[in-house]
């Protein structure tokens, strides 16, 4: 019976999991033809980058497709009598789990190994494609008396740019940043890019030669203006350590490279002044949501598991007719709450140990009175 249901469930799994790959893939769609059209992506490049960001959204995916399959599954198994055969021959509501359990704790356990060690590489892969074709196709995007505005933070903006993308003329340039406090405009006769890279992967060092121009400086709401005038002036504006910075975030670390920064930054909370105690303990506490969140991914999935089987099964004619409507709006409620008490945990305000287990605790205490509603005498 087990291998039975297994071949059921299992093909049905795997459609569901490529779907809501396909469909989580759609929404980085118009950034990757964007990138393909102004940048002339090779296709090997494009296949690549979707490669990566696949493997990103397994942990997404998943759950999903295990909690429609086993939805689709004990569906069919009704419509065709199935559940009633069993029931007649003796089959505990448990023996027909079972084989829904050991399925997703597999399934769970082979997401695990990969969560920690290649999601995070995948995800280091694909943000580093992105800065470098982003950061290489400057050259090509800067257009004579257009507004280029695909920086942060700046705008430029020449008169005249020469074929080779390399030459301008009559340059503006405006810089903004709301954390320091201060906006700047530049303008130039004239200026030149300048591009260094430190090897073949790594992003360049991007700077804008300028001559002849002054530089207009506000701070503090325009109360206070600083203007100087200077013959040459290099205005950097892609550089490389910024690139490293990008791709030095949590997500993209193993768990052993987290469990070493978890240990840096409680040290740095603990023995922190007053005055840093609780920035300490913010970014302490972001890195152990990361890392807690791929364990609460096989907690998740045990859930579902138990939803889907409780209101999978169509228990006779005229009863429980929105049970699947019930069990989506209960996974709906799970990633409420899940999302909430994270962005809580993120900015200090709890734990992430509650932020990351309490969603899939609450909704287990809601399916135990499920559980023991399935009326299998009937």
């Amino acid at each position: 019976m087990t291998r039975y249901i297994c071949s059921q469930f299992i093909p049905a799994f795997l459609v569901g999991f490529l779907f809501f790959i396909a469909f989580l893939n759609t929404f980085y769609m118009f950034r990757l033809l964007n990138l393909i059209i102004n940048k002339g992506l090779a296709l090997e490049t494009v296949s690549f980058m979707l490669f990566n960001l696949s493997i990103s959204f397994f942990p997404l995916a998943a759950p999903l497709a295990l909690f429609f399959s086993i939805i689709f599954v004990l569906g069919r198994m009704s419509e065709d009598s199935e559940i009633i055969a069993l029931r007649s021959f003796g089959f505990s509501k448990f023996k027909l789990f079972f084989p829904f359990l050991l399925t997703s704790v597999i399934i769970s356990l082979t997401l695990q190994s990969i969560i920690g060690e290649l999601i995070p590489k995948a995800n280091a892969d694909f943000k580093n494609t992105i800065v470098k074709l982003t950061s290489t196709g400057m050259l090509s995007s800067i257009k004579s008396g257009q507004f280029f505005t695909d920086i942060p933070k700046l705008t430029l903006f020449a008169k005249n740019v020469t074929e080779d993308g390399n030459g301008f003329e009559h340059v503006y340039l405006h810089i903004r940043d709301t954390n320091k406090g201060f906006e700047r405009v530049i303008l130039a006769q004239s200026g030149s890019l300048v591009k260094i890279f430190a090897d073949l992967w790594h992003a360049p060092n991007l700077r804008l030669h300028l001559q002849d121009g002054n530089i207009v400086e506000f701070q503090e709401g325009m109360t206070k203006i600083q203007k100087i005038k200077f013959k040459e002036y290099d205005f950097p504006i892609f550089s490389s350590d910024f690139s490293l910075n990008l791709l030095d975030k949590d997500s993209m670390k193993t768990n052993a490279e987290l469990q070493e920064v978890l240990g840096q930054k409680l040290n740095l909370w603990k023995s922190a002044a007053p005055d840093k105690a609780k920035e300490n303990k913010v970014n302490y506490y972001k890195t152990l949501n990361e890392y807690l969140s791929r364990f609460a991914t096989f907690t998740q999935m045990q859930v579902f598991t138990l939803l889907a089987f409780c209101f999978g099964i169509k228990k006779g004619r005229g009863k429980s007719k929105n049970s699947t409507g019930k069990a989506i709006l209960l996974m709906l409620a799970y990633y409420v709450t899940y999302f909430v008490l994270l962005g809580v945990a993120q900015k200090g305000g709890l734990s992430p140990y509650i932020a990351n287990f309490l969603p899939a605790v609450l909704l287990g205490l809601v399916l135990i009175y499920y559980w023991r509603q399935l009326d299998w005498a009937q």
